[in-house]
């Protein structure tokens, strides 16, 4: 062989000039079912040019606690496998328009048939012209969380403060000289003394860091002393938190085509920013994720509308994940005949006085949703309710119709976080409950006052499920809740949607 250009034996990654005549690295390439036609993808084509990136991952089985590879990365168009290439073309010939209504712990969405032969008329407005139920039905679907997510987010959260505790053990173990006394080894400290007896060493103090006037530690945290059980530890946490982001982006990945796949992809959310939730309601974000369904509910919309490239000109602006402004629209507080339903914060049912529509709040939210047009597509301040086409859809189907279907709403689970694999037999704690009143108001003699959690269900013989969601506050309804919750809560069961009260913590 006269150079390595010439090379035509087993893959392998050839690093120059170390050692004087290089190092050579066989590659293993990826095998199981379904991967020979991914390396065909990207290594049929000779010409293509690839490029190795030395990377290392968190491994704490491995020396050092770092697991070092070479990873092959190939400059061109990624795979995609011909089932979802199917999937998605058959999204794409989907004529459907839906709402999106997202808070903490559920997912509705709403879809309907429709025509749009011309989203934007010559005035710039958006208009609509709705085909009969022969082009298809009303699609109603919801994504909640798992029946038991709550107890496995229990017991991974326990896991979690166990090893913090841990970790900042050893930390203070390793370096005692940057930690004060706690009040309790101080006070012990001074009764020795007093008796004359000699001081004890204190290997753990459980003190504030040794920090100057500012409030500033006088010793840098990264400069400290840190033991190979706290490096295994830290890696062993960076790690289960790698593996429980991939697993939910996979989770939502598969959910957002499902959902791609029955309503299409000309779907409506609303806008708003999930991030001003998380001050109220982050643990309920945490356990259901929304942000991260709607990035991918965005990505499979954006893929599907790639499809129908043939229709840019006619098309432009209304395939893809379109955001409305909540201002002018306010989807909870309408209804589909156009008449305004104020409801409260506790208010999870949407009943109408003049039309009879009766559901759920959300997927009457989403219903609503569906029937948004934007005059500009990329400002969402330019969303309206297009009340002719939500008359017409509830006169074709009928009011009936709409609360069956809208009763009948599929409904798929978020899953469950992946298995305990440290504890397989570990049961699973579930918060306790006051059950007996006390003297003390919202407490049980004797039992520590359980906390709540944001989104957990409640037991109910009706449909759907009711849940704690961004529109209502912590405390249930009057007839789902106890008189000593009540008491604990007064006058909150009075409060408004538009008036939250900020002092409630979930």
């Amino acid at each position: 062989m006269r150079s390595w250009w010439d090379h035509v034996g087993p893959f392998a990654v050839v690093l120059a000039g170390v050692g004087g005549d290089g190092v050579v690295l066989p590659v293993r390439l990826p095998q199981g079912p379904g991967r020979r036609s991914v390396l065909e993808h990207y290594l049929r084509d000779p010409a293509c040019w690839h490029k190795v990136d030395l990377v290392r991952h968190r491994d704490p089985a491995a020396p050092g606690g770092w697991r070092y590879e070479a990873h092959l990365l190939v400059l061109g168009p990624g795979y995609t496998a011909p089932g979802v290439v199917a999937r998605r073309a058959a999204a794409a010939g989907l004529d459907r328009r839906g709402g999106v209504d997202v808070n903490v712990s559920n997912l509705a969405v709403v879809s309907v048939p429709t025509g749009l032969t011309d989203l934007t008329d010559s005035a710039g407005l958006a208009g609509s012209a709705f085909l009969d139920a022969a082009g298809g039905g009303l699609v109603a679907s919801r994504l909640t969380r798992a029946a038991g997510h709550e107890a496995a987010l229990a017991v991974d959260r326990l896991r979690q403060r166990r090893r913090n505790r841990a970790l900042q053990r050893s930390r203070r173990a390793a370096n005692p000289a940057q930690y004060q006394l706690s009040e309790r080894q101080q006070r012990r400290a001074e009764r020795r003394a007093a008796a004359g007896l000699a001081a004890v060493h204190v290997s753990v103090p459980g003190g504030a860091r040794v920090a100057n006037a500012a409030g500033v530690p006088v010793r840098a945290h990264r400069r400290d002393d840190l033991s190979n059980s706290y490096l295994r530890l830290r890696a062993q946490a960076v790690v289960d938190g790698a593996a429980r982001t991939a697993a939910g982006r996979t989770r939502a990945r598969i959910m957002a085509a499902d959902l791609v796949a029955v309503h299409g992809a000309r779907l409506t959310v609303e806008d708003g920013d999930i991030r001003h939730w998380a001050r109220r309601w982050g643990r309920g974000i945490h356990a259901f994720t929304p942000g991260m369904l709607l990035h991918a509910l965005d990505r499979e919309v954006t893929a599907v509308a790639a499809l129908r490239s043939h229709d840019t000109e006619t098309m432009a602006g209304t395939v893809g994940l379109l955001r409305a402004g909540t201002r002018h629209t306010a989807w909870t507080q309408h209804c589909l005949c156009g008449n305004r339903v104020p409801k409260q914060l506790r208010d999870r049912r949407h009943t109408c006085p003049t039309c009879g529509l009766h559901g759920d709040r959300d997927l009457v939210a989403a219903l609503v949703g569906a029937h948004t047009a934007l005059t500009d597509p990329n400002q969402p301040g330019t969303a309206h309710i297009d009340w002719t086409a939500t008359r017409y859809t509830l006169d074709q189907y009928g009011v009936e119709a709409i609360n069956q279907g809208l009763q009948g709403a599929l409904t798929e689970s978020t899953g469950t976080p992946r298995p305990d694999r440290h504890h397989t037999s570990a049961r699973t704690r579930r918060p306790q409950r006051s059950t007996h009143p006390s003297g003390r108001t919202g407490q049980a003699e004797g039992c520590r006052r359980a906390r709540r959690t944001t989104g957990t269900s409640h037991s109910t013989n009706q449909w759907p499920v009711p849940s704690t969601t961004p529109d209502e506050t912590n405390p249930a309804p009057a007839d789902r809740t106890t008189p000593e919750r009540r008491a604990a809560h007064p006058g909150l069961l009075d409060k408004t949607d538009t008036k939250p009260d900020k002092s409630i913590r979930p």
